[in-house]
């Protein structure tokens, strides 16, 4: 939670929310339900502001789960940002063969070369394949096909 010193004189309700780690949606819900007290407005702006004061009791609701009706809320431990996964990664056969074909002139995916070379080699573990051959060959079986 942030100290004394890091709380600005007033912030906005966005600024409120980031604190506590709430998305503004979610924290004017719990606005409403009267578990965060309303904010004070600016007369000139009419604009919502946090005073000191405010933001302190927003921060220990979140700290203690007392809501400022004194009820108790329970707040959910907030996401991890997900690392980016990587693609499913194909075969890297399949993703040269793939490769070898783009540069040929067809547009073709990892995907449809795996499918094509199980229709074209049924039985393809008993006998190794040559890579020039699976090349023609598969050429030959886009090339039919578009």
């Amino acid at each position: 939670m942030l100290s004394n010193n890091e709380l600005k004189a007033v912030c906005s309700v966005t600024e409120m929310a980031g604190k506590l780690g709430l998305s503004r949606a979610r924290f004017y819900q719990l606005q409403k339900t009267g578990v965060f007290p309303a904010p004070v407005y600016c007369v000139r702006t009419k604009r919502p502001l946090y005073p000191l004061d405010l933001q302190q009791e927003c921060l220990d609701t979140r700290k203690t789960g007392i809501g400022h009706n004194g009820q108790p809320i329970v707040f959910y431990a907030p996401r991890k940002k997900e690392s980016r996964k990587l693609p499913n990664r194909q075969d890297p056969e399949h993703e040269n063969y793939a490769d070898t074909l783009k540069q040929m002139g067809l547009t073709v995916t990892p995907n449809k070369v795996k499918k094509a070379i199980g229709e074209l080699y049924p039985d393809k573990l008993k006998k190794p394949l040559d890579e020039g051959d699976v090349i023609r060959d598969l050429f030959r079986y886009f090339s039919r096909r578009l």
